[in-house]
């Protein structure tokens, strides 16, 4: 596949962020120090804090303080006028030819994906956050309760500093921008060194709808190019909230960061299928979410656990729906593809990691017929769950297990999956609660690919551009970071119970000291 990154390497894509000497409040002597003159190490450790004092502050503390100041004033908003607000960027981000450049800019910058699958799955994020918004009340009252006698009141959390992978350069940048402006708060975004020009594009967009409303358009940023891993642990030490989705670095940063955080990774989804449902069905589910963007999505089905005498069938009946089933000799060469890339990538960033690259593609660094060149994704068995194609999440390609029983099947998917998310395929409801309860993933979906734990039309989740497993990964997010993430809500309780002794001044004695 065509790898042309067009434009990477040209700071001008950045324009969203600060330049390297535009400031926050901050002018050319504050950024070099009193004397002028950058900072230097001192010679004398006793100095180290009066050095460290003065000397100029990083780029993401400088994106932070103007994010900051963004804030501070979309905190006096009205409730209504943020409402409004919102759907004004919405409708900006959800424009038809908008979402057709950003698409396009991100298959090309990132080398990966098709500018048309992107564009639907870009337009169907957007179109399930604009929904979710509109039923999910993130500022001022968001509930009374007249018979308890409280109201909760939500207020902004603050700066939301975010991370975005390669894999998701459109969507986490316009849905996190969405949610975040509901809350009132302001984002920064880290972009992954090849997502770049497309986040840019994506801010840069919401920017623009910002001003037209009047609002601070320092409200959506990104950190100034070139992208470096220590300004996005610098921007995770310096915000209110982290969203920490991508590599395993990015993860771990975000957990370590000291601050509130939504750190997950993007394992995929692994689907029990205990036989009470038509092979073709699950294996019609299974492959929308194994090829949904060439499969590079947390949701994507990544395996299926059946149980043994349907093994060959839904084989079979995914064949049927244009995979193609690799055999021994070519299991073992995608064994070594994927063992090449290491630790997956920072962030998708290297030039051979297979993420996110077309089935084409895959057939041809396989070295596969040309039967397979026309499949749609990858079957494969595994051979047990310490194979290295025990789950394939990331590629459009889907491993089949094959297990004893219904128990058996349920254990073996709690062994290989993700805490995140999991799917069932069954037509006994008792067998989706023991799922349910054996996975405990964040969400669980019925008879459902997986990409719809992420919210869809048909099932009612909220839509979430980020899934956490919880205290299982060791992420504070369990389910799908929705817009209540990013508020911090009040509830207020008056009294229900009429004070007896009115005469009294004040409040009853249960209240009063000695």
């Amino acid at each position: 596949m065509d790898r042309d990154r067009t434009g990477e390497g040209d700071d001008s894509g950045a324009g969203a962020g600060l330049d390297e000497t535009e400031s926050a409040g901050l002018d050319e002597t504050e950024l070099t120090g009193r004397s002028g003159a950058a900072a230097t190490e001192p010679d004398n450790p006793s100095t180290a804090d009066e050095t460290a004092a003065s000397a100029p502050p990083s780029r993401a503390s400088r994106a932070v303080a103007t994010a900051r100041s963004a804030a501070d004033e979309l905190a006096a908003w009205d409730p209504d006028d943020v409402d409004a607000l919102v759907r004004s960027v919405g409708e900006r981000l959800a424009d038809r030819e908008t979402v057709s450049r950003l698409a396009r800019s991100a298959a090309n910058e990132t080398g990966r994906g098709h500018p048309g699958t992107k564009g639907e799955k870009v337009a169907t994020a957007l179109d399930a956050a604009r929904r979710t918004l509109r039923d999910a009340p993130t500022a001022g009252v968001i509930d009374r309760d007249g018979a308890a006698g409280t109201v909760t009141v939500a207020g902004p959390t603050g700066v939301v500093g975010a991370a975005v992978p390669a894999t998701h350069p459109v969507v986490i940048p316009a849905v996190l921008s969405l949610y975040g402006l509901a809350a009132r708060n302001a984002v920064v975004f880290a972009p992954s060194p090849s997502t770049v020009e497309t986040c840019d594009v994506v801010v840069e967009t919401a920017r623009r709808a910002l001003a037209d409303a009047g609002a601070p358009t320092g409200a959506v940023s990104m950190l100034p190019a070139p992208a470096a891993k220590p300004e996005t642990d610098a921007l995770f030490e310096r915000a209110d909230f982290v969203v920490a989705a991508g590599s395993e670095s990015t993860v771990a940063a975000g957990q370590r960061c000291g601050m509130p955080n939504a750190a997950t990774g993007a394992d995929g989804v692994v689907a029990v299928a205990d036989g009470s449902v038509p092979d073709r069905a699950v294996a019609t589910r299974v492959a929308v979410g194994a090829t949904y963007d060439f499969g590079a999505h947390p949701a994507g089905d990544a395996a299926v656990v059946t149980v043994s005498p349907t093994v060959d069938a839904l084989c079979a009946a995914l064949e049927a729906e244009g995979g193609y089933v690799l055999d021994a000799a070519e299991r073992d060469r995608l064994r070594a593809l994927l063992g090449d890339d290491g630790d997956g990538g920072d962030d998708g960033d290297d030039e051979a990691d297979p993420r996110g690259n077309s089935p084409r593609w895959l057939a041809a660094a396989l070295d596969l017929p040309s039967a397979a060149r026309e499949a749609s994704f990858l079957v494969a068995e595994p051979n047990g769950a310490d194979d290295r194609l025990a789950t394939l999440p990331g590629i459009p390609a889907v491993a089949v297990h094959g297990r004893s029983g219904f128990d058996a099947a349920t254990a073996l998917a709690a062994e290989i999956g993700s805490p995140h998310a999991a799917a069932v395929h069954t037509t006994q409801q008792r067998r989706a609660r023991r799922v349910a309860e054996r996975l405990a993933p964040g969400r669980l979906v019925v008879n459902q690919p997986g990409i719809a734990a992420t919210g869809a039309r048909s099932n009612g989740f909220e839509a979430a551009p980020v899934l956490g497993g919880g205290t299982a990964e060791g992420s504070q997010l369990c389910g799908g970071l929705t817009p209540d993430y990013f508020a911090q809500t009040t509830t207020v309780a008056a009294t229900t119970v009429a004070d007896e002794a009115s005469h009294r001044n004040g409040a009853g004695d249960t209240l009063r000291g000695p």
